[in-house]
Order: structure tokens, then C-alpha cells, then sequence
């Protein structure tokens, strides 16, 4: 009898689990399909985050590069304004210091007049004494109208310089505005760029460390250029299909080839620009290096397609990052104040190339 219930134990427990075993695997594969599903729209979500995070950045790119002409247009035509008022000051100072000295001529003029009319010598007893005293009388009322038309003519000219003063200080005061909101548009996309930059800031610490054994290895910017490494080679030797315009506005002083100040061949151009001047990306690009360097201040160095490189120095900010993919015209910093004048070198290899070839004179 007890064997007998233990065999219908087994075989109940056979009939369950012939029953029960196919529903639970039911269950555990469709909660597997289900966690599958969840990480298919996961990854789905992930990717278009990406998209939508690399179309921002590119964007931000693009309107960095327009906001940055329009403020270095608007701080050339500020610039060219301001160097007008101040002529137009000198000029004004000038006519005025002429017009002082008018005013004395006339006064003498005056007094020479008023003295002959006050002590008249008309019935001299010698022809002599008459004619000299007519003479005298005819000089003084000649210089007299001399000196006030010249005075007239000054005050005339003084008078348009007002006017004209006006009219470009109206300008200046005109551009002030639209060049606060422009330049705060730009300041808020730098700070926007420098977000979407977190990813990358955060790894650059161990990159920063060997470009700093770098800078402190290198004797000069052409070792520093050959030291940050290029774009590969190739048979096509153009840097781009028309020349471009130089990373700052200003005044070339030095061209290559030229003698510089120790008497140096120049592998490169110096140009001389305003104080903070804005700088941009020469061309499109990689940033290989950004950061002080002996006797250059602040120095960034970008790789472009073909192996070449470009060298900018003398900076007084950067807002760049090593690594950093940059289109042309980008803003990557400005000027120091106290030094403006960047040397731009462009390199492709060992060798330094005219710039010339590459870029339009400022």
C-alpha cells in the first residue's frame, strides 16, 4: 500500500511537470524578447540622441563661423570710424591753433590801423614821411583783409569738420548696439560650444600631459609643429580649391622670405592687428595644439587635409580645445592686446610654405 502511494507521488510529478515545464519556458522567453525589445529601443533612442547631438554641434559650428565675420566686420568698420573721429580731432585741433593765430594777426593787423587813425602824420613837412606812413596805413588794411578772410575760410572748414565729426560719431554710436548684441551672441555660442565640449575636455588630461613634455622638449614652432603630427600625406598637394582669408584682419608687416627685425629669414607672415583682435580657423580642421609656448604667448597649431599645418601666435585667449574638429571661419580665440601681432606659419611636412599660395593678403 505505501508503495503503491509513492508511485502515484512519482507519477503525479511526472504528469505536472509534462504539463507545467513547456509554460514556464513560455514565460521566461517572452520576458526575454520583451528585455530585448526594451534594449532595441534603447540603442534606437541612444542613436538618435547622437544624431541629434552631432547635428547641434554642426550647427553651432555654423552659426559660430557667421557670428564671427559679422563681429569682425562690425569691429573693423568700429575701428575705421574711431580712427576717422580722430583725425577729424587732429584737424580740428589744428584749424583751431591756425585760427588762434589768425585772430593775433588780426589784432595786430588792427592795432597797426587804429594807431596810424589816432596819431595821423598826413601834413608831414617831407613827401618821404607821407608816403611811408601811406604805405604802413595800405600794408595793415591788406593784412587786415588777409586775416579775415583766412579766418573766415578756417572757420569754415571748422564748421564741416563739426558736421562731419557728427555724422561718423552718429554712425559709431549706431554700430554700439548691434555690435553689443552680436558680440553677446557670440560669446553665447562659444559658451554653448564649450558644452558640447564636456565629452571631450574630459579626455584630454592625458593627451595635455605629453604636449606639455612636447612644448617643453621643442627649441622652436617648427619642432612644436612637427612634434603635434599633421594629416597623412598625399599626392594632392592643394590645401584648397581658392585661397582663403588669414585667421585675423590687420596689416601684413613681414612676408615670407623677408629679413625680420634679428635679421632672420621669415618662414612665415607677421601681421599686425588691433588689440583682441577675434581669430578664426584658417580652414577647416583638427586643433593639435593649444597652449602657451616660449616667446610666442599663446599658441595654437591645427592640422588640415594633405598634411599641412597651420601655426598662430601671440594670442591672448583661446577658446579652442586640443582635438577639437573646427570649420573655417570658426572663432578659436583673440589677440593679446599687449602684443598684436600674430605670426602665422603654414607647414607642410618639414617644410614651411609661403602663405602666400594659400591665403589672400590682409
Amino acid at each position: 500500500m505505501r508503495t503503491m502511494c509513492k508511485l502515484k507521488n512519482v507519477l503525479y510529478i511526472i504528469f505536472a511537470g509534462t504539463i507545467f515545464a513547456p509554460s514556464f519556458a513560455s514565460n521566461e522567453l517572452a520576458q526575454i524578447q520583451k528585455q530585448i525589445q526594451q534594449t532595441e529601443q534603447q540603442n534606437k533612442q541612444i542613436e538618435q540622441q547622437l544624431k541629434t547631438s552631432t547635428k547641434d554641434v554642426e550647427q553651432t559650428k555654423k552659426k559660430l563661423v557667421k557670428a564671427a565675420t559679422q563681429v569682425s566686420d562690425l569691429e573693423e568698420q568700429r575701428a575705421a570710424i574711431s580712427k576717422t573721429i580722430a583725425e577729424l580731432d587732429a584737424k580740428r585741433d589744428k584749424i583751431n591753433s591756425e585760427l588762434s593765430a589768425s585772430y593775433d594777426g588780426i589784432s595786430d593787423a588792427t592795432s597797426s590801423i587804429l594807431f596810424i587813425a589816432l596819431n595821423p602824420n598826413f601834413d608831414s613837412q617831407t613827401m618821404h614821411e607821407y608816403v611811408l606812413t601811406s604805405a604802413i596805413l595800405s600794408s595793415a588794411a591788406e593784412q587786415f583783409d588777409f586775416q579775415i578772410m583766412d579766418a573766415t575760410q578756417k572757420i569754415k572748414e571748422l564748421d564741416e569738420i563739426r558736421n562731419q565729426r557728427a555724422i561718423e560719431k552718429e554712425k559709431l554710436d549706431r554700430s554700439a548696439k548691434r555690435y553689443t548684441d552680436e558680440k553677446n551672441n557670440l560669446n553665447k555660442l562659444l559658451k554653448t560650444r564649450s558644452a558640447q565640449n564636456e565629452k571631450l575636455k574630459n579626455q584630454q588630461i592625458a593627451l595635455q600631459d605629453k604636449l606639455k613634455k612636447l612644448s617643453e622638449r621643442a627649441k622652436n614652432i617648427s619642432e612644436l609643429s612637427a612634434g603635434v603630427g599633421s594629416s597623412e600625406m598625399s599626392g594632392d598637394t592643394r590645401f584648397s580649391k581658392r585661397k582663403l582669408n588669414t585667421p585675423v584682419r590687420g596689416r601684413l608687416v613681414v612676408r615670407y622670405g623677408e629679413k625680420t627685425a634679428l635679421g632672420l629669414k621669415s618662414d612665415g607672415w607677421r601681421i599686425h592687428t588691433r588689440g583682441e583682435t577675434l581669430v578664426m580657423a584658417p580652414a577647416d580642421g583638427v586643433v593639435k595644439f593649444a597652449d602657451n609656448f616660449r616667446g610666442f604667448g599663446k599658441v595654437i597649431i591645427m592640422s588640415h587635409k594633405n598634411g599641412y599645418n597651420t601655426v598662430m601666435t601671440n594670442m591672448g585667449s583661446i577658446d579652442a580645445l586640443v582635438g577639437q574638429e573646427v570649420l573655417a571661419g570658426e572663432p578659436i580665440g583673440r589677440m593679446n592686446s599687449n602684443k598684436p601681432e600674430m605670426y602665422l606659419e603654414v607647414r607642410r611636412g618639414n617644410k614651411s610654405v609661403d602663405p602666400a599660395r594659400l591665403f589672400n593678403e590682409p
